[in-house]
């Protein structure tokens, strides 16, 4: 198949990772695969360097939605496109638009528990320009159809899939990592990778952390990300007490670098926002990480609860921060955690089977044109 993969937005988080990952395992499987997304992103360097041909596209403007549509359909028919799979609101539109009347095929892959439908331009776009929905978790696929009102013949879930990194690479990057931290053995680092955004739950999680560390000093907290909460958080941690055990480290690229420093991992994420199915955790379970983490979207599918990590209900820092020091007080139980998380990781969350279900996905909209 010929396949361009789509993501309009300006940020590079797990949505983006998600189409280059995606995009390395589809041409693994023998498939041509073009990326498309604004000129200069991240996305589209990551995707040179490994190979992987890019079409940049300004995906920006309201006012621009027709000509960017007309842009893209001028690639899709150019490379004989068979399957287009947008990621992101503005792509999604464009792709639909632009695969009218042609042979291609839209499919919209959706990575957040919110409602895609919001004017007339949106129903027309999901009703007669989207051959098909691919949704991180059932969370997403409910929404769909609950709040849009789209059959769920129309939907598939396939949980998204990362790569995994050599033990002895991992080895290597705690040392070095954790030197560059400035910590012993003997300090519990939990971390946590989240967009610094109102939905992630950093508030709450601060919370948390103060009621950690009075009990149990010797722990560290890096948090990777970036957004528009930092001073914000910053300042909470200072109110805390607790900036001495808080690194706000910023946006990170070579996440494969830090995780291996953590001891366990934890996201606080809040309901009834967009929260779907987060890759950070992914990469924690491919790490063999403990994971202490609120039950929100689809994030119970990759948390075996008392054998990989605890789920806890969303804004309540003290059951977060009571998981939290059962697992940093017995060493024991950690291991054994992490190498259940890196079990539940290789059997159900690897990149291949992803790609692998994402192409079954492809071949039946196909069978259908």
């Amino acid at each position: 198949m010929k396949i361009l993969l789509t993501n309009g937005t300006d940020i590079f988080a797990g949505g983006e990772d998600y189409v280059r990952i995606l995009a390395h395992y589809l041409r693994a499987r023998g498939h041509q695969v073009w990326v498309s997304a604004l000129p200069g992103h991240l996305l589209l360097e990551k995707c040179a360097a490994a190979g992987i041909p890019t079409v940049p596209i300004a995906y920006q403007g309201m006012n621009r939605v027709w000509a960017v549509s007309r842009e893209l359909r001028s690639h899709l028919a150019l490379l004989g496109i068979d399957i287009v799979h947008s990621n992101a609101n503005y792509d999604r539109t464009c792709a639909a638009l632009a695969s009218v009347r042609l042979h291609t095929r839209h499919v919209a892959g959706i990575h957040s528990t919110h409602s895609i439908q919001h004017n007339i331009t949106h129903w027309l776009r999901n009703r007669y320009g989207t051959a098909h929905f691919i949704t991180d978790a059932d969370a997403g696929r409910d929404v769909l159809m609950r709040e849009d009102h789209i059959s769920g013949e129309r939907i598939t879930t396939v949980p998204i899939g990362i790569e995994d990194e050599a033990p002895a690479f991992r080895r290597e990057m705690r040392v070095r990592t954790r030197g560059r931290l400035g910590v012993g053995d003997d300090v519990v680092v939990i971390g946590n990778v989240a967009r610094l955004v109102p939905f992630k739950g950093h508030r709450h999680l601060l919370e948390a952390v103060a009621r950690v560390v009075k009990d149990e000093p010797l722990v560290l907290f890096p948090i990777i990300g970036d957004g528009e909460l930092l001073q914000d958080l910053q300042q909470r941690a200072r109110t805390l007490g607790i900036e001495s055990v808080v690194r706000f480290l910023g946006f990170q690229d070579h996440l494969e670098e830090w995780y291996p420093a953590f001891d366990i991992y934890t996201h606080s994420s809040l309901e009834l926002a967009a929260e779907m199915f987060p890759i950070a955790i992914l990469r924690a379970l491919a790490a063999g990480l403990p994971v202490v983490c609120t039950r929100v979207g689809g994030i119970a599918m990759m948390v075996e609860e008392g054998k990989s990590g605890h789920l806890v209900p969303p804004e309540e820092p003290a059951r977060l921060a009571g998981a939290l020091l059962g697992v940093i007080r017995d060493p024991v139980r950690r291991q054994a955690m992490g190498a259940a998380s890196e079990e539940l990781f290789r059997r159900r969350f690897h990149a291949s089977a992803m790609a692998e279900n994402v192409e079954r996905v492809y071949r039946r909209v196909l069978e259908k044109a």
